[in-house]
């Protein structure tokens, strides 16, 4: 193990710039803060973990440059990795979903990618949606970008989408904070259930290496689970 001095930085993107992921960025507030920290602490010197918050476009940009850095909260069939060749992987460090929402006037019921057929789907800039992607390409359904999930909820309350999809953790806590409740319609059906991993790049044997134990490690560490738990997660997205 590396003494102190030598710790290797390693830079930490981080694209889910919502809650519990992100809390505040300046005050460093979040639970994409917590586990670099801990991870810097469990290194025992080897390796210090610097949070870098940034939008998908500009992380998928550092990724086609070759750039180094570790991404969290990744899952691989959003980097075209689903047999999990192309990168290094981790355990899942938590489970989350992806809700249907949509203007209360409107009150859509999902039932699978083929209902979404006809309609104005809203996403986020950079966002791949699995079994909806294809459908866009074919020009079955309109997709309207915007920046942010913030900005997303925002958009359907107003009514000028007619569905989107965001993940849950992000739809309730803005609905909520927005005073949103009357204006925003979940669906019965999420878009999909999936779990959230660390990425790291095929290149950094000894750091996947370290990672892989560490978050085995966490998923067993009750502090941990109390951590993730304090944001509000619910207790069935813990692994």
């Amino acid at each position: 193990m590396h003494s102190k001095a030598s710790a290797e930085d390693v830079d930490v993107w981080v694209y889910h710039n919502f809650p519990p992921y992100v809390v505040d960025g300046d005050s460093r507030e979040g639970l994409s803060f917590d586990l670099a920290d801990k991870l810097t602490e469990m290194s025992g010197g080897a390796y210090t973990f610097n949070v870098l918050v940034m939008p998908r476009e500009r992380l998928n940009a550092r990724m086609d440059a070759g750039q180094s850095g570790i991404v969290l909260w990744a899952n691989p069939a959003w980097f075209g990795d689903q047999n999990k060749t192309r990168f290094h992987w981790t355990a899942p460090v938590i489970s989350d979903r992806n809700d249907v929402i949509s203007p209360v006037e409107v009150s859509f019921r999902y039932t699978g990618a083929e209902s979404l057929r006809g309609t104005t789907l809203v996403g986020i800039s950079g966002h791949r949606y699995p079994g909806v992607d294809d459908m866009i390409d074919n020009g079955d359904l309109e997709r309207v970008d915007v920046s942010s999930e913030d900005a997303l909820v925002r958009f359907v309350a107003s009514g000028r989408g007619s569905v989107a999809i965001v993940a849950h953790s992000a739809a309730t806590y803005y609905v909520r904070s927005l005073g949103l409740l009357d204006e925003v319609h979940f669906s019965d059906k999420p878009h999909s259930r999936y779990q959230r991993y660390i990425l790291v790049p095929s290149d950094m044997d000894d750091l996947a290496t370290f990672l892989q134990s560490s978050i085995a490690e966490l998923n067993s560490q009750e502090a941990w689970r109390e951590t993730v738990l304090s944001y509000g997660v619910n207790e069935d997205l813990l692994p």
